[in-house]
């Protein structure tokens, strides 16, 4: 049976609170206060686990905050293998202004990973890859320890899931430059990223279209996914593009929105459905993600009854 493996090596313990008013130099009384695991791929696990895919998290812990997230992940029911290392799993931080309706988030830096715990989540990743599996690189990566380690992580990543004969999906700005000359199924960005590849601004949809093909035809990859916000996102290969357009929904937090959208993005494309129904499928979980508090991921009813409604 295929997976969705996720390789995390930068994971996060993510905290969320709620204020009155954010205001400076004086306390702040949070409330509805939430603790959850988070961090790239170990969020794309999660809400692939809660679309129904059979998952794979593997992800770097480390210090009393990293045996938490590993706690919690298990907690969910989200099969995980868990690599210990010498750092401490860093800490991200997310505070609601309910007054304005403003949302800060703060990423701390993670801990420096050597060049031997960087090949102990490759040989995780090695060992746990079979053919048809969709290995997913996502977040950042954390600081080396060794000179050029954990940089070419990605393509390393990569290289196996291409021996594997799996399809590797992409979701980070660090490293990526590495992991496309290895050959990708899939690498999303968002339009700002896009635009500053092609060194101008592109219009959307059409023109963004256009380039992210041209981008899909000059390199080793299948697919390129732009997404932007409110206005939906496209998915383009070397013949053909795809767009879903964004949709309406109360926003509450942004957090865990771009995860659940690669979750449900390779969960779709993984069961067979057509590039269209996977694309629309990625921005219902999006847009539901946005609808919950904090650090909560979405509610899969809310997934599936904005198919419905916007079908």
């Amino acid at each position: 049976m295929t997976r969705i493996i996720t390789l995390t090596p930068n994971p996060a313990l993510d905290y969320s609170v709620e204020v009155e008013t954010v205001a400076p130099n004086r306390k702040l009384n949070a409330e509805n206060v939430r603790v959850d695991p988070g961090g790239g791929g170990v969020n794309v696990s999660r809400a692939a686990h809660r679309l129904g895919a059979d998952v794979l998290a593997i992800f770097a812990v480390g210090g009393p905050l990293g045996e938490t997230l590993g706690a919690l992940v298990e907690a969910e029911g989200v099969p995980a293998r868990k690599i210990s290392v010498s750092g401490q799993t860093r800490l991200s931080f997310a505070a609601r202004d309910r007054r304005a309706n403003n949302e800060y988030r703060f990423g701390l830096p993670g801990a420096a990973l050597s060049e031997a715990e960087a090949a102990m989540l490759l040989d995780a990743l090695d060992k746990e890859t079979s053919a048809g599996d969709f290995v997913v690189g996502s977040g950042s990566l954390p600081p080396p320890a060794d000179p050029g380690a954990p940089r070419d992580l990605w393509a390393r990543a990569a290289a196996i899931a291409t021996r594997r004969q799996a399809k590797f999906v992409l979701d980070t700005t660090s490293g990526e430059a590495e992991a496309l000359a290895e050959g990708l199924y899939l690498i999303r960005k968002n339009k700002t990223e896009l635009s500053t590849i092609a060194g101008r601004e592109l219009d959307w949809p059409d023109e963004t279209a256009r380039f992210a093909q041209e981008f899909v035809a000059a390199r080793n990859i299948e697919r390129i996914v732009i997404t932007h916000g409110g206005d939906g996102a496209i998915m383009a290969s070397r013949n053909n593009f795809v767009r879903a357009p964004g949709l309406n929904v109360p926003i509450v937090s942004a957090v865990g929105a771009g995860d659940s959208f690669v979750a449900a993005l390779c969960a779709s494309l993984m069961r067979g459905d057509n590039d269209e129904n996977a694309l629309r499928r990625a921005m219902a979980a999006a847009s539901a993600a946005l609808m919950t508090p904090g650090t909560q991921l979405f509610d899969p009813d809310n997934v599936e009854r904005l198919m419905r409604d916007h079908g």
